[in-house]
């Protein structure tokens, strides 16, 4: 490549680069912004793809426009271990940043599904796979996910901060002024993933800020009929209803590991995550990652 152009790249080139500040140096140069309307820009991800986001967003927003990636380690781990033709599930997909790169990891042989509650983020995430060409590939589809099909939820968003949005409990008493407190409360549909996904999945990505227990209920038989299966779930002990169960659960059923910010997966303990405050990227596999 010659070095005084800034051509776009690939994640294979970022991928074979073998080291972080190299890979998070090229795309970060080739990052740029341009306003589309008060709410919206359009920005360069991944050294290479368009992708919308709502200039609201003070928490995920700037990451993009300002460092064209998210979260290095799990970029790196995803384009380790994602490969061409597999079946991806992008569970609680924000603007669609891992959707789009899942999308170019399984190229135009392998299936992308994205699911998207909030529903100005879902309409960002459809025109993000539309205006990269990912069409064929991604299935973008506006729902959160649960233990069953055929429900709807009550979804609350900080405007400021979409990706904190979760599913409201029935109990969860919420600000009389939601406006005042920054919120917008949706009624969104619910479905599971044995049922919204057909056939077998390679890989999933889930993120959704407290509905783990109920999401992990609804996958068993997706589980079932895909074996050798990779599962990246961020995990947070504090956000569940008996973390100590479905913890004990995972480690019946797949060896117990987290991905770590040097992008690998480590074997971990149901301790360990316990004893957190913070977020676990568990990664649920019978397989080896890379």
């Amino acid at each position: 490549m010659d070095s005084d152009r800034l051509d776009l790249v690939t994640t294979a080139q970022l991928r074979a680069l073998g080291n972080r500040a190299a890979a998070e140096g090229m795309m970060r140069a080739r990052c740029m912004v341009v306003p589309v309307d008060p709410v919206t820009a359009l920005c360069r991800v991944l050294g290479r793809y368009k992708m919308y986001v709502d200039l609201r967003d003070t928490g995920f927003a700037p990451h993009l426009m300002f460092e064209g990636y998210w979260e290095y380690w799990i970029t790196d781990f995803m384009w380790r271990n994602v490969k061409p033709g597999q079946v991806c599930v992008d569970v609680g997909a924000n603007h669609g940043y891992y959707t789009l790169l899942l999308a170019d990891l399984v190229g135009a042989r392998g299936k992308v599904h994205a699911f998207e509650p909030n529903p100005r983020l879902a309409e960002l995430l459809g025109l993000n796979v539309a205006v990269n060409g990912f069409w064929h590939v991604a299935e973008a589809r506006a729902a959160a996910l649960g233990d069953r099909d055929g429900e709807t939820a009550r979804f609350v968003v900080p405007l400021r901060d979409p990706k904190n949005a979760h599913l409201v409990r029935p109990e969860q008493r919420l600000p009389a002024d939601l406006d005042a407190a920054g919120l917008a409360l949706h009624e969104v549909p619910v479905v599971s993933l044995d049922e919204a996904v057909p056939g077998r999945v390679d890989f999933l990505k889930i993120d959704v800020e407290g509905a783990e227990e109920a999401v992990w209920r609804g996958m068993q038989r997706l589980i079932a009929r895909s074996p050798g299966i990779g599962i990246a779930m961020e995990f947070n002990p504090l956000r569940c209803g008996d973390a100590p169960g479905t913890l004990a659960e995972m480690a019946a059923r797949f060896p117990l590991r987290e991905i770590t910010f040097a992008g690998v997966a480590s074997p971990c303990s149901p301790e360990d995550v316990l004893a957190r405050s913070e977020d676990t990227i568990l990664y649920l596999s019978d397989a080896e990652p890379a």
